[in-house]
């Protein structure tokens, strides 16, 4: 059976390759990759218990990548999975809930490689297994 952090990670993941978007678990080398692409990364779950129930939280990180001249779309790629993540989503093994003041979404510029910038969409997305 899959984790729930494995369950989110994977609807993020087949969603964006739904929408016909190169999707990476991982940064790929430049020439691996056409521009924009969606990196799904980070996840962590946090537990949290009372003498009631048991309510986890889901974390999961998404940044959508795109060269200098794509910033509508990086955004609009970005504001489409940050509105995916409120609400209810269900998987075949779970269900989550995310609230709107749960997420961000950031726009940047990265100059991390020399002589070279990117448009990126950073997406920070906490969901709440429903038990």
């Amino acid at each position: 059976m899959k984790s729930p952090e494995q369950s989110l990670f994977d609807y993020f993941y087949s969603l964006c390759l739904k929408h016909n978007l190169p999707t990476f678990d991982y940064l790929p080398a430049e020439k691996e990759a056409a521009y924009p692409f969606v990196y799904i990364g980070q996840t962590q779950t946090q537990g949290q218990n009372n003498k009631y129930s048991r309510s986890d939280h889901i974390f999961l990180t998404i940044d959508v990548w795109g060269d200098k001249k794509q910033r509508k779309t990086v955004s609009e790629i970005a504001d489409g999975l940050f509105n995916c993540a409120i609400g209810r989503i269900k998987t075949a093994e779970y269900e989550f809930y995310g609230r709107s003041n749960q997420q961000s979404k950031q726009m940047m510029i990265d100059t991390s490689v020399p002589n070279t910038v990117y448009q990126r969409g950073h997406i920070e997305i906490e969901m709440e297994v429903v038990l």
